[in-house]
């Protein structure tokens, strides 16, 4: 339970399309960064990994903001967009924790880490399934501050790889506004990214 992406792709991508991938990622980084979305590895700590064989990252575990109101399971609301900080930026409650307006965390960034290899291990196969000649994977951000690298990642990931990935979420399509204009804006596409439609 909690706020996901989900995607869909094929289990080896060619080296030159994922460097392309890779490099645009490398050109939003410090952007993002400005924006008050700093990036650690996996485990929220130390340094991500975005090279031309994986990219892993999560947020910050020791962010620096200041704790606030306790957001349980955090969801967004359908318009929900932008960093904030927690607790101005709370709208409520859904059954489990609190809606929010903006990207927020409670004094800890980080949430479920985000892995996008270029082929998948073996040793990690028994941790996704294949449907319809794709594999399986997802990420739990919470909605909090690094969603937005998450999101601009895929939509990068997506305008190379197109049909070779589905990108689908429990997000609207407001809730991915941010990482839409931010490539655009950076890298110029973006704004045609839309998620795939249909069950999960």
């Amino acid at each position: 339970m909690g706020y996901t992406h989900y995607w869909y792709r094929e289990k080896e991508i060619e080296r030159e399309t994922f460097k392309a991938i890779v490099d645009d990622f490398r050109k939003l980084v410090p952007v993002l960064e400005r924006e008050g979305v700093p990036l650690a590895g996996g485990d929220g700590y130390g340094e991500p990994v975005i090279d031309y064989e994986e990219v892993w990252f999560n947020g910050k575990a020791d962010c620096g903001h200041k704790p606030g109101v306790d957001i349980f399971i955090a969801w967004p609301t359908p318009d929900a967009s932008g960093v904030g900080s927690n607790p101005a930026d709370v709208d409520g409650q859904w059954f489990a924790g609190r809606l929010l307006r903006k990207r927020c965390c409670n004094g800890d960034c980080s949430h479920e880490t985000f892995w996008f290899p270029r082929v998948r291990e073996a040793s990690r196969e028994p941790l996704i399934s294949a449907e319809g000649g794709k594999y399986f994977d997802c990420c739990k951000t919470a909605f909090k501050p690094y969603d937005w690298a998450v999101t601009a990642f895929l939509v990068i990931a997506k305008h190379y790889l197109k049909e070779k990935l589905v990108v689908k979420s429990d997000g609207t399509p407001a809730n991915w506004h941010d990482a839409r204009i931010l490539c655009q804006v950076e890298l110029g596409y973006g704004m045609d990214f839309e998620l795939d439609e249909g069950l999960r």
